[in-house]
Order: structure tokens, then sequence, then C-alpha cells
């Protein structure tokens, strides 16, 4: 049985956790705020699983704990930043590009920020939520480490490369969120946790055979999304991500989990567009309503009784473990208190 942990308690002992291991406070606060969007929408391959990885690679020395990104064309009068994250942790370099490239998108209507050098941010849509509640549209996307064939191929290379589009509605956003393989390899890594097989269509052992058992799906490839259509996706994010921002791209990309020598030195891109500055904002939530319901009022199949817009379930189970606390599989729970023990962090469920 999982343990359940009120969302509060679990933040306060990441941010302790991230302290302790070197970070500054401000940046142990965004890991954090990070890892515990993930957990409160249960994306789980997002979540605290990760923390334990994440520690030990800061132990290993593999991240600079500075925190301190360069923004290298600030000074120019254009909308695009590109900015070196400084081998800092992906959060870190994220979320801090967020602010410029929103100053951008005010003053140009649309602006891009392109950031290299850096390493896994977790969910992107935790930074397309900080982008719409400031009235801007959100693409974001990032390079990973080889975790797919090219199609027809059956050596990985390329990653999972997610995309993530976030846009206002109201008081509440839109987003969508996906990786371009059939699941984010974090999936794999959590039903590893917790010892469990996964579905046949998730990924491909090392001989090229369908696997429902995750260690053997780790040592393959994963199925890209929609066959030849999310490999092409998962490439051109590699070009984008990786070969723009001046970071590793395809099977150069470093692993998080096993290439435990060096960062992994991969690439975001974010981009924001000012609705402002094609509607008034006024108008623009009426339509935005005025399409969703009409998307909602559609016939719905026999087997359906809701139509949800991307990012609804999400929402709908934050509030649920706002309310009743945050399910952590066992291994990772064990993992994590071990790591606060190390600590000397006292922590009461």
């Amino acid at each position: 049985m999982p343990k359940i942990i009120d969302a509060d308690k679990l933040k306060k002992l990441e941010i302790e956790i991230f302290k302790k291991t070197g970070f500054k406070e401000q940046d142990a606060k965004i890991i954090a705020e990070s890892l515990i969007y993930s957990d409160l929408r249960g994306i789980e391959s997002h979540g605290i699983s990760n923390l334990p990885i994440y520690v030990k690679r800061a132990k290993l020395g593999l991240y600079n704990l500075s925190g301190d990104i360069n923004v290298l064309n600030l000074d120019k009068d254009i909308p695009l930043l590109l900015i070196d994250g400084n081998n800092t942790m992906g959060q870190i370099a994220a979320y801090k590009s967020v602010e410029p490239l929103l100053n951008k998108a005010k003053k140009s209507g649309i602006a891009a920020a392109f950031i290299g050098r850096t390493n896994h941010c977790g969910s992107l849509g935790f930074y397309g939520n900080i982008v719409a509640d400031n009235g801007c549209i959100f693409i974001g996307m990032t390079n990973a480490p080889a975790s797919m064939a090219p199609w027809g191929g059956k050596v990985k290379f390329v990653g999972t490369n997610p995309l993530c589009i976030t846009i206002p509605y109201n008081d509440q956003v839109i987003n969508l969120d996906m990786a371009t393989s059939t699941v984010a390899k974090g999936k794999i890594y959590v039903e590893l946790s917790k010892g469990n097989k996964i579905p046949d269509n998730w990924a491909l052992n090392a001989d090229g055979k369908p696997t429902t058992d995750p260690k053997e799906a780790l040592k393959g490839t994963l199925y890209p999304l929609g066959g030849y259509k999310g490999f092409g996706l998962a490439m051109l994010i590699d070009i984008i991500a990786g070969l723009l921002t001046g970071s590793s791209w395809g099977p150069d990309v470093g692993s998080l989990h096993n290439a435990l020598d060096r960062g992994q030195d991969l690439g975001i891109v974010f981009i924001a567009i000012n609705i402002s500055e094609l509607m008034p904002i006024n108008e623009y939530n009426e339509k935005i309503t005025r399409y969703i319901e009409k998307m909602k009022s559609v016939p719905k199949s026999d087997d359906n009784n809701e139509i949800m817009f991307p990012g609804e379930p999400e929402l709908r189970r934050i509030e649920e473990r706002l309310k009743n606390g945050v399910p952590i599989n066992d291994q990772t729970y064990e993992e994590v208190i071990k790591i606060a023990k190390e600590y000397d962090i006292d922590f009461e469920e």
C-alpha cells in the first residue's frame, strides 16, 4: 500500500532535503514546487520519485549548485533569448528563464527562450502554468536521453522529447503535456519501483520484442507515439531544443539515471505568446469559454460519461490530493526517508 502524505508536509520535506544537499533555499523551493506540482496531478514519473536520483547526482557534483544562469543576448532588442543553463538543475534553469521570457513577450507580443547546457527539468506544464497565469500561451519542449529508435531502426537514438502547450482558460488552464513516446520513460521507472509489469505496447526489449518487464524495457527502446509520427516529432524537438541551444542531441544526451559522470547537457525551448496583442483578454475569455462549452456538449460515446479538456483530469486530482494527501509508493518513500535520516531531518507523516 502506498503511503499517503499531506502535500504541504511533503513539500517542506523536499525543500529541507534539497537545502541539506547544498542548494540555495530559493532553488530548493523551485525544485520542490516542481515535484509537488507533478505529484498533486498524479504525474508520478516527474514527482518525488525523482528526488533520490537528483540528490545522488548533486552529491556526485554533477550539478552546478550556484543556481546561476547566463542570458547571453539580453541586451539585443529581439524577441529571442539565448540562455546558458550553466549545468544547473533543469528546474532552476527553466524557472529562471520564465521571467525574462515573459518580459520579452509583453514587449514584442511573442518571445522564445532557448536554454542550453542544463538537465532534466521535470514537468513542462509547471512552467506552462506560470506563463498562462500571465496571460500568455505557452509552448515548451525539451530533448532527453535516447530511448527511441529512428522509425525503421532498432537502436535508440532520440529521447522521449516532450511537448507541452498550455493556454489560459479563465481561472484555470488547458494543458497538453505529452511525451513523444507512448509513455514517458519515467513511468517505466515508477512501475519498476512498484514491482509492477508494464503494458506490452510501451516498450521493446533489447532484441526488439514487446516486453512487460520494466527492467527489459529500460534495456531496450520505447514505442514512439503514433508510430513514425511520434518519432518525427521527437526528432524535430531534438533539433530545436538540443542542436539550436548548443546542447547535446541524439544519443549524446546524458542519462538522468545512468550517466553518473557528467551533466546531461540537454536543451529546453519555451515560447510565450501574449494574447492581449491578438485580442482583448475579455474577448478571449468569452471565446474560449464558448469553445469548451460546445466541445463538452458533443454527444458522448456509450462508454463515456463526460468529455474533458486536456489537463482537466489532473486539475480534479489536485483537489482530491490537497484534501486527502499524496500517495507515494513504498520504495520511493523508503528512499526519501533514508535520505532525510542521513541529513538528520525529522519527518512526521
